[in-house]
């Protein structure tokens, strides 16, 4: 048809900005600003850290105390020094144990029942599961070990170490995100009004300033 203009779909030859991947984020990684980065990946490591150091010490008291009640020695426990430590920030009772292996005396002080504390009075005498060849460990009836008072034995620092690595891990993509300052695109002008602009202020001249 005439009068009919086919505008290209592909971008012109020598035009790549089409054919540009987006940076990587190690070529981000290079071009952020290191302070920030430094920071989001400390609070990325050490909240990473804290969370799966409980879950590891976790780990670690469910296998001892299997191993303990499948293989340690029954012996008769006596129970004191209940310590109430709720009132005080720590959020955990404990109570005290001592028990006679062997003609040898060991005592420890370990967890009075959950994370959250003692639900009831605990007795005065409880059963205990003895390591045979480490008297001193054993695995109490309540189902605490003798490492069981241990600040990374509490289920809620695991969430609370998440929190921080996510907010590292924001740090550091904020930190790595290119700069987006906005800028203001020239205004396209169609073909032909400069010239007709130039006209209309020639004729005006004209006006203002007559040929004698």
């Amino acid at each position: 048809m005439p009068g009919r203009v086919d505008v290209p779909t592909n971008p012109p030859e020598g035009d790549d900005t089409a054919a540009i991947p987006p940076p990587s984020i190690l070529a981000r990684l290079r071009r952020a600003r290191r302070s920030p980065v430094l920071l989001g990946v400390a609070v990325l490591l050490a909240g990473l850290t804290y969370a799966t150091s409980i879950a590891s010490y976790k780990w670690h008291l469910h296998t001892k105390a299997e191993r303990l009640r499948a293989e340690g020695v029954q012996v008769q426990a006596d129970v004191s020094a209940r310590r109430d430590n709720s009132g005080r920030g720590g959020g955990t009772d404990t109570i005290r144990v001592g028990y006679d292996y062997e003609g040898v005396r060991y005592s420890e002080r370990i967890l009075c029942g959950s994370a959250g504390g003692c639900t009831e009075e605990p007795p005065t005498v409880m059963r205990v599961w003895v390591d045979p060849e480490h008297p001193e460990e054993f695995l109490a009836e309540n189902g605490n070990t003798d490492d069981s008072v241990f600040v990374l034995n509490a289920w809620g620092g695991i969430p609370f170490g998440l929190v921080f690595a996510v907010v590292g891990g924001g740090l550091v993509w904020v930190a790595t995100l290119p700069d987006r300052t906005p800028t203001r695109a020239p205004v396209q002008r169609g073909p032909g009004r400069d010239r007709v602009r130039r006209t209309v202020s020639a004729r005006r001249r004209r006006r203002r300033n007559p040929r004698s």
